[in-house]
């Protein structure tokens, strides 16, 4: 069974008491793994779901991403905020120069 054939919450609270056999693979693409996760809270409806459903869901999802409980829960107030997953890359400037070239060659 792969994880695509996991369509109910039933299928998936017997994958986590262990019942059923699944083949699944992490992508190490983190893009890949934001989309994948995107589809299965689409596909599980996760908005809808009663409070037990989503723990089940949550189970599910952390044992499959590897992800902390703390990074899904981030990741899953994105999706109920936004209704997408998307990755925000911050890159930094690096350090503020404090001298200009001019100073600097005064300095010398």
């Amino acid at each position: 069974m792969k994880t695509e054939e996991l369509t109910t919450i039933e299928h998936l609270s017997n994958f986590l008491e262990g019942t059923q056999a699944v083949a699944f693979t992490i992508s190490s693409d983190k893009d890949k793994r934001y989309r994948w996760l995107q589809r299965e809270l689409v596909r599980f409806d996760y908005l809808s779901l009663n409070k037990p459903d989503k723990g089940i869901v949550i189970r599910y999802l952390l044992k499959v991403t590897g992800y902390s409980r703390q990074q899904l829960t981030r990741l899953i107030a994105q999706y109920r905020k936004t209704g997408r997953l998307s990755r925000q890359q911050r890159t930094t400037a690096g350090f503020k120069r404090r001298y200009t070239d001019r100073n600097i060659r005064l300095l010398a």
